[in-house]
Formats: C-alpha cells, sequence, structure tokens
C-alpha cells in the first residue's frame, strides 16, 4: 500500500511516524517492507530512488515548531 500511495502522489519521500515508530522500527528492518514497497512491476527504478524514513524524536511537533520559529525574523 505505500508504495501504491507513494506512486500516486509522486512521493520523493515515504515519513513513518507515530508513537508506536521506536517499538515498531525493529519489525519494520527485518521485515519484507521494502521488497513489497518495491513490488510495482515497471515502476521499481521510481520507488528505488524514494527515501523511507521514520520519525522517532519522542516530541515532533515541538521540534517542528521550534524550527519554524527559529527561522522567523524578530522584525
Amino acid at each position: 500500500v505505500a508504495g501504491d500511495v507513494a506512486l500516486v502522489h509522486g512521493a520523493r519521500c515515504v515519513t513513518i511516524a507515530g508513537g508506536m515508530v521506536p517499538r515498531f522500527l525493529p519489525f519494520l528492518r527485518s521485515s519484507a517492507f521494502r521488497e513489497r514497497f518495491l513490488a510495482k512491476g515497471r515502476f521499481v527504478a521510481y520507488l528505488e530512488a524514494i527515501a523511507v524514513q521514520a520519525i522517532t524524536h519522542p516530541y515532533p511537533g515541538l521540534l517542528g515548531a521550534a524550527m519554524s520559529m527559529r527561522g522567523r525574523s524578530n522584525g
């Protein structure tokens, strides 16, 4: 399903996020996720270029807000 969604939306990256990600990563790494992600026939070359990443920061929303605020000017 992730590969299909990436194709339909022209994704350049797939990000897996959520509270269970840190506990889920060992399973994900040992599973056939990547092989199934790529198993889309003639689109394999396109999908191989798509990075799959996981957010493991405990408070990603706060981290993103802080980075956004840091990028704004004070004027």
